[in-house]
Protein backbone atom coordinates (compact mmCIF):
# COMPACT_ATOMS: atom_id res chain seq x y z
CA UNK A 1 0.00 0.00 0.00
CA UNK A 2 1.68 3.36 -0.68
CA UNK A 3 0.05 6.88 -0.31
CA UNK A 4 0.68 10.01 -1.99
CA UNK A 5 -0.64 13.72 -3.01
CA UNK A 6 -3.66 13.52 -5.44
CA UNK A 7 -3.99 15.95 -8.11
CA UNK A 8 -7.01 16.20 -9.76
CA UNK A 9 -6.49 17.79 -12.90
CA UNK A 10 -2.99 15.46 -13.49
CA UNK A 11 -5.30 12.43 -12.40
CA UNK A 12 -6.42 9.68 -15.12
CA UNK A 13 -10.60 9.42 -15.56
CA UNK A 14 -10.68 6.28 -13.76
CA UNK A 15 -8.06 7.47 -11.11
CA UNK A 16 -10.23 10.94 -10.17
CA UNK A 17 -13.24 8.83 -10.12
CA UNK A 18 -12.42 6.46 -8.06
CA UNK A 19 -10.78 8.79 -5.51
CA UNK A 20 -14.41 10.57 -5.71
CA UNK A 21 -16.16 7.49 -5.05
CA UNK A 22 -14.29 6.41 -2.01
CA UNK A 23 -14.31 10.22 -0.84
CA UNK A 24 -18.18 10.50 -1.83
CA UNK A 25 -19.18 7.08 0.44
CA UNK A 26 -16.89 8.48 2.83
CA UNK A 27 -19.10 11.66 3.20
CA UNK A 28 -22.09 10.12 3.29
CA UNK A 29 -21.66 8.08 6.09
CA UNK A 30 -20.09 10.47 8.53
CA UNK A 31 -22.14 13.56 7.55
CA UNK A 32 -25.51 12.43 5.76
CA UNK A 33 -24.70 14.16 2.97
CA UNK A 34 -24.72 12.09 -0.92
CA UNK A 35 -22.00 13.59 -2.48
CA UNK A 36 -22.08 11.74 -6.08
CA UNK A 37 -18.66 11.39 -7.99
CA UNK A 38 -19.67 13.26 -10.73
CA UNK A 39 -20.67 16.12 -9.10
CA UNK A 40 -17.87 15.80 -6.96
CA UNK A 41 -15.23 15.46 -9.50
CA UNK A 42 -17.01 18.82 -11.41
CA UNK A 43 -16.61 20.95 -8.12
CA UNK A 44 -12.65 19.29 -7.47
CA UNK A 45 -11.62 20.41 -11.01
CA UNK A 46 -13.63 24.06 -10.59
CA UNK A 47 -11.83 24.68 -7.35
CA UNK A 48 -8.13 23.69 -8.53
CA UNK A 49 -5.47 26.38 -8.21
CA UNK A 50 -2.88 28.09 -5.79
CA UNK A 51 -3.78 27.92 -2.01
CA UNK A 52 -6.50 25.25 -2.45
CA UNK A 53 -7.15 22.14 -0.50
CA UNK A 54 -4.52 19.40 -0.30
CA UNK A 55 -5.11 15.96 -1.26
CA UNK A 56 -3.57 12.32 -1.10
CA UNK A 57 -4.76 9.05 -2.62
CA UNK A 58 -3.96 5.44 -0.67
CA UNK A 59 -3.45 2.81 -3.37
CA UNK A 60 -3.89 -0.96 -2.38
CA UNK A 61 -0.66 -3.09 -3.91
CA UNK A 62 -2.01 -6.24 -6.34
CA UNK A 63 0.57 -8.31 -8.32
CA UNK A 64 -0.67 -5.40 -11.42
CA UNK A 65 0.24 -2.79 -10.22
CA UNK A 66 3.85 -3.88 -8.71
CA UNK A 67 4.66 -5.04 -12.61
CA UNK A 68 4.09 -1.79 -13.71
CA UNK A 69 3.81 1.23 -11.11
CA UNK A 70 1.71 2.77 -8.14
CA UNK A 71 -0.12 4.64 -10.28
CA UNK A 72 -1.94 1.40 -11.61
CA UNK A 73 -3.03 0.59 -7.68
CA UNK A 74 -6.95 0.61 -7.06
CA UNK A 75 -7.43 4.03 -4.36
CA UNK A 76 -8.84 2.27 -1.53
CA UNK A 77 -8.61 5.60 0.74
CA UNK A 78 -8.90 9.37 0.23
CA UNK A 79 -8.12 12.70 2.24
CA UNK A 80 -8.21 16.09 1.46
CA UNK A 81 -6.82 19.22 4.27
CA UNK A 82 -8.61 22.57 3.91
CA UNK A 83 -7.11 25.50 5.63
CA UNK A 84 -10.05 26.83 7.35
CA UNK A 85 -10.62 30.45 6.54
CA UNK A 86 -11.31 31.78 9.94
CA UNK A 87 -7.89 30.62 10.86
CA UNK A 88 -5.45 29.40 8.45
CA UNK A 89 -3.25 27.69 11.02
CA UNK A 90 -6.04 25.04 11.38
CA UNK A 91 -6.36 23.00 8.65
CA UNK A 92 -10.20 20.76 8.22
CA UNK A 93 -9.25 16.81 7.31
CA UNK A 94 -11.75 14.95 5.75
CA UNK A 95 -10.51 11.29 5.50
CA UNK A 96 -12.14 8.18 4.17
CA UNK A 97 -10.99 4.53 3.78
CA UNK A 98 -13.00 2.21 1.70
CA UNK A 99 -15.08 -0.32 3.49
CA UNK A 100 -13.39 -3.60 2.33
CA UNK A 101 -9.93 -2.03 2.82
CA UNK A 102 -10.79 -0.90 6.66
CA UNK A 103 -8.38 -2.09 9.22
CA UNK A 104 -5.47 -2.71 7.40
CA UNK A 105 -3.15 0.33 8.03
CA UNK A 106 -5.03 2.21 5.23
CA UNK A 107 -6.41 5.06 7.58
CA UNK A 108 -3.11 5.19 10.12
CA UNK A 109 -0.81 5.76 6.62
CA UNK A 110 -2.96 8.40 5.17
CA UNK A 111 -2.90 10.64 8.38
CA UNK A 112 0.65 9.99 9.03
CA UNK A 113 1.55 11.59 5.41
CA UNK A 114 -1.14 14.22 5.96
CA UNK A 115 0.30 15.08 9.13
CA UNK A 116 3.89 15.64 8.00
CA UNK A 117 2.58 17.76 4.92
CA UNK A 118 0.25 19.61 7.29
CA UNK A 119 3.32 20.56 9.36
CA UNK A 120 5.48 21.18 6.17
CA UNK A 121 2.63 23.74 4.18
CA UNK A 122 2.31 25.83 7.70
CA UNK A 123 -0.34 23.80 9.79
CA UNK A 124 -0.28 23.88 13.73
CA UNK A 125 -3.70 22.31 14.22
CA UNK A 126 -5.61 19.62 12.33
CA UNK A 127 -9.60 19.35 12.82
CA UNK A 128 -12.02 16.50 11.97
CA UNK A 129 -15.23 15.27 12.43
CA UNK A 130 -16.11 11.71 13.35
CA UNK A 131 -19.25 9.64 14.49
CA UNK A 132 -19.68 9.87 17.99
CA UNK A 133 -19.46 5.78 19.73
CA UNK A 134 -17.68 3.86 16.62
CA UNK A 135 -14.55 3.15 15.17
CA UNK A 136 -14.09 6.21 13.56
CA UNK A 137 -13.90 8.33 17.21
CA UNK A 138 -11.83 5.65 18.09
CA UNK A 139 -9.12 5.89 15.44
CA UNK A 140 -9.11 9.45 15.71
CA UNK A 141 -8.54 9.71 19.69
CA UNK A 142 -5.79 7.24 19.17
CA UNK A 143 -3.38 9.80 17.94
CA UNK A 144 -2.46 11.62 21.29
CA UNK A 145 -3.12 14.84 22.28
CA UNK A 146 -7.13 14.68 20.73
CA UNK A 147 -9.57 17.44 22.22
CA UNK A 148 -13.12 17.50 21.87
CA UNK A 149 -14.21 20.80 20.44
CA UNK A 150 -18.16 20.47 19.69
CA UNK A 151 -20.76 17.43 19.89
CA UNK A 152 -23.08 17.86 17.05
CA UNK A 153 -26.23 15.84 16.18
CA UNK A 154 -26.76 14.97 12.46
CA UNK A 155 -30.46 14.48 11.40
CA UNK A 156 -32.59 13.91 9.18
CA UNK A 157 -35.83 15.13 7.77
CA UNK A 158 -37.86 12.15 5.98
CA UNK A 159 -40.37 13.90 3.21
CA UNK A 160 -42.94 11.60 3.93
CA UNK A 161 -46.66 12.32 3.53
CA UNK A 162 -46.60 12.76 7.54
CA UNK A 163 -43.99 15.51 8.32
CA UNK A 164 -45.28 17.10 4.63
CA UNK A 165 -48.65 17.16 6.32
CA UNK A 166 -46.63 19.09 9.40
CA UNK A 167 -44.97 21.43 7.00
CA UNK A 168 -48.12 22.27 5.40
CA UNK A 169 -49.52 23.36 8.84
CA UNK A 170 -46.59 25.54 10.03
CA UNK A 171 -46.17 26.95 6.33
CA UNK A 172 -48.26 30.20 7.43
CA UNK A 173 -46.73 33.52 8.30
CA UNK A 174 -46.80 34.05 11.68
CA UNK A 175 -47.51 37.81 11.37
CA UNK A 176 -48.36 38.60 7.36
CA UNK A 177 -49.08 42.25 8.31
CA UNK A 178 -45.20 42.15 8.80
CA UNK A 179 -43.86 39.61 6.67
CA UNK A 180 -44.02 37.93 3.41
CA UNK A 181 -42.14 35.11 1.98
CA UNK A 182 -39.54 35.08 -0.81
CA UNK A 183 -38.28 32.21 -2.36
CA UNK A 184 -34.96 31.54 -5.14
CA UNK A 185 -32.75 29.30 -6.78
CA UNK A 186 -29.66 30.38 -7.41
CA UNK A 187 -28.40 33.82 -6.90
CA UNK A 188 -30.54 36.16 -5.08
CA UNK A 189 -32.31 38.59 -6.98
CA UNK A 190 -30.44 41.73 -7.18
CA UNK A 191 -32.88 44.08 -4.54
CA UNK A 192 -32.22 41.11 -2.09
CA UNK A 193 -28.29 40.71 -2.17
CA UNK A 194 -27.46 42.78 0.06
CA UNK A 195 -30.25 42.23 2.88
CA UNK A 196 -29.47 38.84 2.48
CA UNK A 197 -25.94 39.19 3.34
CA UNK A 198 -26.69 41.02 6.43
CA UNK A 199 -28.68 38.04 7.83
CA UNK A 200 -26.34 35.54 7.04
CA UNK A 201 -23.37 36.98 8.66
CA UNK A 202 -25.88 36.19 11.58
CA UNK A 203 -25.01 31.83 11.55
CA UNK A 204 -22.26 32.84 13.46
CA UNK A 205 -24.50 34.04 16.12
CA UNK A 206 -25.35 30.05 16.86
CA UNK A 207 -23.55 28.35 19.95
CA UNK A 208 -19.97 27.27 18.42
CA UNK A 209 -20.50 28.34 15.16
CA UNK A 210 -17.15 30.76 15.60
CA UNK A 211 -15.07 27.38 15.83
CA UNK A 212 -16.22 26.03 12.29
CA UNK A 213 -16.93 29.46 10.04
CA UNK A 214 -15.23 32.76 9.47
CA UNK A 215 -16.06 36.36 10.03
CA UNK A 216 -17.14 37.92 7.48
CA UNK A 217 -18.28 40.90 5.74
CA UNK A 218 -21.25 39.71 3.81
CA UNK A 219 -21.75 42.74 1.49
CA UNK A 220 -23.29 42.14 -1.75
CA UNK A 221 -19.86 40.75 -3.48
CA UNK A 222 -19.75 38.37 -0.71
CA UNK A 223 -22.72 36.73 -1.24
CA UNK A 224 -22.10 36.52 -4.84
CA UNK A 225 -19.00 34.73 -4.48
CA UNK A 226 -20.16 32.58 -1.90
CA UNK A 227 -22.74 31.14 -4.77
CA UNK A 228 -20.39 31.05 -7.01
CA UNK A 229 -19.05 28.34 -4.70
CA UNK A 230 -21.59 26.25 -5.28
CA UNK A 231 -20.62 24.26 -8.24
CA UNK A 232 -22.25 20.85 -8.52
CA UNK A 233 -25.28 21.84 -6.41
CA UNK A 234 -28.77 23.49 -6.92
CA UNK A 235 -28.68 26.23 -4.51
CA UNK A 236 -32.21 27.20 -2.85
CA UNK A 237 -33.16 29.38 -0.65
CA UNK A 238 -36.20 30.72 1.47
CA UNK A 239 -36.64 34.29 3.11
CA UNK A 240 -38.58 35.94 5.62
CA UNK A 241 -39.25 39.86 3.98
CA UNK A 242 -39.73 42.74 6.14
CA UNK A 243 -42.68 44.48 4.53
CA UNK A 244 -41.68 47.87 5.73
CA UNK A 245 -38.11 47.82 4.68
CA UNK A 246 -38.26 45.31 1.79
CA UNK A 247 -35.35 43.53 3.52
CA UNK A 248 -34.59 40.04 4.39
CA UNK A 249 -34.86 39.45 7.70
CA UNK A 250 -34.38 35.28 7.90
CA UNK A 251 -33.25 32.69 6.08
CA UNK A 252 -32.75 29.16 5.35
CA UNK A 253 -29.99 28.03 2.48
CA UNK A 254 -30.67 23.94 1.34
CA UNK A 255 -28.69 22.31 -1.46
CA UNK A 256 -29.63 19.47 -3.98
CA UNK A 257 -26.56 17.91 -5.45
CA UNK A 258 -26.59 17.89 -8.91
CA UNK A 259 -26.66 14.67 -10.80
CA UNK A 260 -24.62 13.51 -13.63
CA UNK A 261 -27.30 14.32 -16.11
CA UNK A 262 -27.39 17.92 -15.24
CA UNK A 263 -24.12 18.94 -14.30
CA UNK A 264 -23.84 21.31 -17.65
CA UNK A 265 -27.54 22.04 -16.95
CA UNK A 266 -28.10 26.09 -16.86
CA UNK A 267 -31.52 25.75 -16.31
CA UNK A 268 -32.05 25.62 -12.52
CA UNK A 269 -35.47 23.54 -13.01
CA UNK A 270 -33.00 20.62 -14.51
CA UNK A 271 -32.98 17.92 -11.77
CA UNK A 272 -31.31 14.19 -12.04
CA UNK A 273 -33.75 11.41 -10.94
CA UNK A 274 -30.38 9.74 -9.23
CA UNK A 275 -30.23 12.69 -6.34
CA UNK A 276 -32.50 11.72 -3.38
CA UNK A 277 -31.51 13.78 -0.75
CA UNK A 278 -30.39 17.02 0.03
CA UNK A 279 -28.35 19.18 2.64
CA UNK A 280 -29.68 21.66 5.34
CA UNK A 281 -27.01 24.44 5.69
CA UNK A 282 -27.48 27.71 7.17
CA UNK A 283 -30.79 28.98 9.03
CA UNK A 284 -30.44 32.47 10.67
CA UNK A 285 -32.63 35.49 11.93
CA UNK A 286 -31.58 39.29 12.64
CA UNK A 287 -31.80 39.84 16.20
CA UNK A 288 -34.55 42.60 16.50
CA UNK A 289 -37.19 39.65 14.43
CA UNK A 290 -36.06 36.70 16.26
CA UNK A 291 -38.78 35.24 19.03
CA UNK A 292 -41.62 35.01 16.40
CA UNK A 293 -41.65 32.01 14.84
CA UNK A 294 -39.78 32.90 11.78
CA UNK A 295 -37.01 30.25 11.41
CA UNK A 296 -40.09 27.58 11.68
CA UNK A 297 -42.47 28.90 9.40
CA UNK A 298 -38.94 29.77 6.36
CA UNK A 299 -37.64 26.00 7.17
CA UNK A 300 -41.61 24.75 6.72
CA UNK A 301 -41.97 26.67 3.44
CA UNK A 302 -38.48 25.80 2.28
CA UNK A 303 -39.24 21.68 2.77
CA UNK A 304 -42.39 21.71 0.73
CA UNK A 305 -40.61 24.11 -1.96
CA UNK A 306 -37.81 21.57 -2.42
CA UNK A 307 -40.26 18.51 -2.39
CA UNK A 308 -42.26 20.24 -5.13
CA UNK A 309 -39.29 21.02 -7.26
CA UNK A 310 -37.18 18.08 -6.74
CA UNK A 311 -39.71 15.86 -6.23
CA UNK A 312 -36.85 12.74 -6.54
CA UNK A 313 -35.35 14.03 -2.86
CA UNK A 314 -36.87 11.96 -0.25
CA UNK A 315 -34.54 13.12 2.95
CA UNK A 316 -32.85 16.18 4.09
CA UNK A 317 -30.52 16.32 6.70
CA UNK A 318 -28.67 18.59 8.86
CA UNK A 319 -26.01 19.18 11.49
CA UNK A 320 -26.79 20.77 14.66
CA UNK A 321 -24.54 21.61 17.97
CA UNK A 322 -26.04 20.07 20.91
CA UNK A 323 -26.32 23.26 22.70
CA UNK A 324 -28.06 24.95 19.88
CA UNK A 325 -31.25 24.60 21.81
CA UNK A 326 -33.83 27.27 19.34
CA UNK A 327 -32.51 25.47 16.23
CA UNK A 328 -32.73 21.72 17.80
CA UNK A 329 -36.55 22.77 18.82
CA UNK A 330 -36.97 24.33 15.10
CA UNK A 331 -35.95 21.21 13.50
CA UNK A 332 -38.18 18.81 15.35
CA UNK A 333 -41.17 20.64 14.87
CA UNK A 334 -41.12 20.54 11.04
CA UNK A 335 -39.62 16.80 10.99
CA UNK A 336 -36.36 16.53 11.77
CA UNK A 337 -35.32 12.89 13.95
CA UNK A 338 -31.65 12.42 15.25
CA UNK A 339 -29.92 9.64 13.39
CA UNK A 340 -26.84 9.93 14.99
CA UNK A 341 -24.18 12.51 16.76
CA UNK A 342 -20.65 13.06 15.60
CA UNK A 343 -17.82 14.91 17.49
CA UNK A 344 -15.45 17.90 16.05
CA UNK A 345 -12.10 17.17 17.12
CA UNK A 346 -8.86 18.84 17.02
CA UNK A 347 -5.42 17.87 17.21
CA UNK A 348 -1.94 19.88 17.70
CA UNK A 349 0.49 18.67 15.00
Amino acid sequence: MSVAGFVPRLASAVELRDWCAVFGEGHREVSGDPALPGALAARLLAEEGDGGPLRWAARANTPASRTLNDACARIVGAAELRRQAHDARIGFLRLFVAPPARRNGVGTALLARVAADARTSGCERIQATAPAGGPGEAFARAWGGVRELLRLELQEQRLDEDVLARCRELATCPDPARYEPAHWYGAAPDPLADSFGQVMSHVLDAPGATLQLAPRAWDRAAVRAWEAGMTGEHLLVTAALHRTTGHVAAATVTTVAAGRHDLEATAADRHDPEVTAASQHDTAVLPQHRGRGLARWIKAEQTLRLHARFPSVRTITATVNTRNLPMLAVNRAVGYRTITERLLLENPL
